[in-house]
């Protein structure tokens, strides 16, 4: 018994700390957002507010011009190194093209390029350096200064002086016209090269809306087009700013305490609109961005709201933790509280008698759960299981033994109801029976008794929500599948949608599963959910910080606009076209329909290489793989919600998801990068535009693609050469062996018929016809005779050079009629015969191969000594020598001139012809050549 006690006194603890950690975890959740913010939310000297063609959003002001991106901002003055203006003091900013007009304090009028951040000052002739409102209409540049307007013509260069008031005035342009804003003295239109008067009355605030001019005077609103006023009506408030609705002819009245209301440009009538009452303050700029994000530049700073058609139900009862249960019981929602027994959300309901909460017991009147069967509605409490019986008005504890546990959960399915205790595991409750059916705890086999959430299925089925995981138990079969936790905290909903299981946490994430208990998947991880429920096709999840809603077929999981505040303590509940959801400080009644998907758009804001920065992306190129690069990334939603995601993939490959906004490279191999970035906008929704860069890491000097070219181009002429040399050298090998095959056939036929001559012989002296042989061998003496006269004398055979030089220039002459004149060494008869056999083999082969591959027809010889030297030099009157140092094409005389010389260490030289006339091939030997 005093182990019960003690559980139940921690467990009661446990539910008054539960709402504090969860307003801890909420505070911190905003503060991470909030101190993002704060950078920019201080600045209470803002004069002016616009957002450029990308979408950021600029702020003119006393510090200068301030770029917003929804995390991080960037200020352009005199003061900042980095993002360097002339001037600090920025009155007014307009939208050019795509620059802004910049009027500043000390310098005049400027143009800005809000992409590049370059600036060039406009050369305007004024008497004051300050300029408070410069606009650009119809090719002109106007200007109010001091308190003189002056017209400046830019291609002229010329500025022109238009009049001069009481007071300075302020510059307006629609689409059409020209105004000025002359507060005291009313409202001016530019017509007929001159400002004239429209509305005489004290002014207000004025804005442009297309092309008419909104004007609110103390007691009137007009509507101008020109010097017509189309429209008016009566205003009952003071008025404070004036902001046209971004994408419509709508605009937004801020009045002095603060209300907002929206009107048609034309009309002038009123229209609805989801904006919450604004801080009672001065406004000096008001702007609508294109997330819908209303901007008030204030006196206390910057205000930002935004569009919500959610309604807050503030409901607070006197207990210490206002964690209240709703559900709807007989169409009506009623509310289980903490410590007040039952409630109804209706303040004239009368379904409940007046007295019903005095039945329950003093711990009965915490109530955990509410569930509807019938007439009746059941409630799990503090002290067990409750029935209030439509039909006899009347409470009371149901009849079952030990029905005094701390419950959970109620779950009806099949006239089952299921009850999930916080200590004593899973009932089954017969509805039809009024008996407990089935109780399973531990012994089981149930891993932890704390049932947090039940979902059954139509097979006996039942998925239970623990601790420790998920437990799947079969009230027929008996049979519990554990399912443990993918990490250390609790499984705390479970919701079937789209054949599927989906399991929230408190901080790891959603788990998807299969009806067979297989994980399929695991999404918003660091998300701490709550309970969740299936509206609509959707499953809506509360958590500690907003309520989500989950496409169960696309796993997208989104958050609900403007609830990013609150802490929600129970599922939705679905009435009417409208889904109500408890949170700790009351109700929230949403509207069903889906909101409108922001396609935000995605940048690269700032890029810093090697600690150079410039503004937004730009193709950046680095010498080497140790520069880095980094880049930070935005989503341009700027309304609260979610931390923003990105990602990212390099040259189509697969997609990595960042931690922050910052992507960072480093140690990047030589080449061309493409950079592809995504971003979620504020509700966690991939935007469909996205972000691109290009990084250009350069290759070294030897590597550049101009060197590859030339590198590929060289060895495809290698290539060519080689190929062209092999076939030149195939060619020049096959010749040989066609003139080597002939001279075989010519010897082998030689040989052949001598043998049949023979044979012929031999038969014909065995018949003793010695006429006939004596006959057949003078005819192959004759053949002999004939052969050996016709021999090619091709080496010494026995001579010496003095007898074979004379007898083979004889032979030229004969055979080619080709002169070969000689002047021979005097002591020839010295050198060896077997060097004078391989000088004259050398005569022999240059000669002869110049004749046949040549046009030479006059030869000269010389073969002398000088200089301890034996030189023999062959000349032409051709270019028959020029081609003999050919390696590629060559035939046997060139193979036997080498052989020889190499063999005596001499030296083989070619000489070109002059005018194309003569060659020569001089070979010297050294004179070691007596033997």
């Amino acid at each position: 018994m005093r182990q019960t006690v003690l559980s139940n006194c921690f467990d009661h603890v446990r539910q008054l700390l539960l709402p504090l950690f969860v307003c801890i975890f909420t505070l911190c959740s905003l503060l991470q957002t909030a101190s993002a913010n704060t950078q920019i939310d201080n600045l209470a000297k803002i004069h002016s507010i616009a957002q450029d063609a990308n979408g950021f959003v600029w702020l003119a002001g006393h510090q200068g011009l301030t770029r917003f991106d929804g995390s991080n901002s960037i200020t352009f003055s005199a003061s900042d190194a980095n993002w360097t203006l002339p001037f600090t003091w920025a009155h007014e900013i307009e939208p050019f093209d795509d620059e802004f007009i910049v009027s500043s304090e000390t310098m005049g009028t400027w143009l800005f390029n809000p992409t590049s951040g370059a600036f060039n000052k406009l050369d305007i002739d004024t008497e004051h350096e300050s300029h408070y409102h410069s606009v650009e209409f119809n090719g002109a540049f106007y200007v109010s200064s001091a308190n003189k307007i002056y017209r400046y013509d830019r291609e002229r260069a010329v500025t022109q002086h238009l009049l001069t008031m009481e007071a300075p005035a302020n510059l307006i342009t629609s689409q059409t016209h020209l105004y000025m804003d002359a507060g005291l003295q009313g409202i001016y239109v530019y017509k007929d090269e001159k400002f004239a008067p429209v509305i005489s009355e004290t002014i207000n605030v004025v804005a442009d809306v297309g092309d008419l001019l909104i004007v609110v005077t103390p007691d009137t609103m007009y509507s101008l087009q020109g010097d017509k006023i189309i429209a008016s009506t009566a205003v009952d408030m003071g008025s404070n700013g004036l902001a046209k609705e971004n994408g419509s002819d709508n605009f937004f009245l801020i009045a002095n305490n603060g209300d907002i209301k929206r009107y048609n440009a034309s009309t002038l009538k009123e229209l609805p609109h989801g904006y919450n009452t604004a801080k009672k303050a001065r406004v000096k700029a008001a702007f609508h961005d294109r997330s819908k994000v209303l901007w008030l530049a204030t006196s206390l700073g910057i205000e930002r709201l935004v569009e919500s058609s959610i309604k807050n139900h503030p409901i607070v009862f006197d207990i210490p933790n206002n964690s209240n249960e709703i559900t709807l019981y007989e169409e009506e929602l009623v509310i289980g509280s903490f410590g007040e027994g039952l409630k109804t959300f209706a303040p004239d309901s009368t379904i409940f008698p007046a007295n019903i909460n005095a039945a329950f017991s003093s711990k009965a009147k915490r109530i955990m759960d509410l569930q509807p069967v019938g007439d009746d509605l059941y409630i799990a409490t503090f002290d067990g299981l409750w029935q209030f019986q439509g039909n006899t008005r009347q409470l009371t504890r149901v009849n079952f033994a030990h029905n005094d546990k701390l419950l959970i959960k109620l779950a009806h399915h099949n006239d089952m109801l299921y009850l999930g205790s916080n200590f004593n595991g899973l009932y089954i409750y017969d509805l039809n029976k009024e008996v407990l059916v089935d109780h399973i705890t531990h012994e089981q086999g149930l891993p932890k008794a704390e049932i947090i959430d039940i979902l059954p299925f139509d097979n006996g089925d039942t998925w239970l929500g623990t601790s420790q995981g998920i437990s799947i138990y079969n009230r027929f079969s008996k049979y519990i599948k554990n399912i443990p936790n993918q990490g250390p905290n609790k499984i705390i909903s479970l919701e079937y949608a789209a054949d599927k299981v989906f399991a929230a946490t408190l901080g790891d994430g959603i788990y998807i599963l299969d009806r067979q208990g297989t994980l399929l998947s695991v999404i918003a991880q660091g998300i701490e959910f709550t309970y969740s429920s299936t509206i609509r096709d959707k499953v809506w999840i509360g958590s500690a910080a907003g309520l989500y809603k989950l496409d169960p077929s696309t796993h997208q999981i989104t958050l609900v606009p403007a609830t990013e505040r609150y802490s929600f303590s129970d599922q939705a509940i679905l009435m009417g076209e409208s889904a109500f959801y408890a949170h700790y400080g009351g109700i929230l009644e949403i509207p069903i329909e889906q909101q409108s998907f922001f396609n935000a758009d995605v940048y690269i804001s700032k890029t810093i290489v090697s600690g150079r920065q410039y503004l937004q992306n730009q193709e950046i190129n680095i010498s080497s793989a140790s520069d880095v690069v980094s880049l930070d990334l935005v989503s341009l939603d700027y309304r609260p919600g979610q931390a923003k995601k990105f990602k990212y993939k390099i040259n189509n490959s697969a997609w990595n998801y960042l931690s922050g906004n910052q992507l960072t490279l480093t140690g990047l191999a030589s080449g061309n990068y493409n950079i592809e970035i995504m971003a979620t906008n504020s509700l966690g929704q991939w935007s469909e535009k996205r972000a691109y860069a290009n990084i250009n890491v350069a290759y070294p000097w030897y590597w550049t693609p101009q060197i590859r070219v030339i590198y590929v181009v060289t060895l495809f002429c290698l290539f060519a050469l080689l190929a062209w040399t092999f076939y030149l050298r195939t060619q020049s090998i096959h010749k040989i062996y066609l003139l080597l095959e002939t001279e075989i056939q010519r010897k082998g036929k030689s040989a052949l018929s001598t043998k049949r001559h023979l044979q012929s012989i031999v038969t014909l002296l065995a018949e003793n016809k010695q006429d006939k042989a004596i006959e057949i061998a003078e005819q192959c003496i004759s053949a002999f005779q004939n052969e050996e006269s016709e021999e090619v004398p091709d080496g010494l055979y026995g001579s010496n050079l003095n007898i074979a030089v004379p007898y083979f220039a004889e032979y030229l002459h004969r055979k080619y009629h080709v002169k070969l004149a000689h002047d021979l060494y005097d002591k020839n008869n010295q050198l060896s015969y077997e060097m004078q056999s391989n000088i004259y083999k050398l005569i022999y082969e240059a000669i002869t191969c110049a004749i046949l591959h040549g046009d030479s027809s006059c030869f000269q010889l010389t073969l002398k000594e000088f200089k301890n030297k034996l030189w023999l030099t062959i000349s032409d009157d051709e270019d028959s020598f020029s081609h003999f140092n050919n390696k590629v094409t060559f035939n046997m005389s060139m193979y036997y001139i080498r052989q020889i010389a190499n063999k005596y260490n001499a030296s083989v030289n070619t000489f070109e012809p002059s005018d194309n006339k003569g060659s020569q091939i001089v070979i010297n030997f050294p004179m070691m050549l007596n033997s």
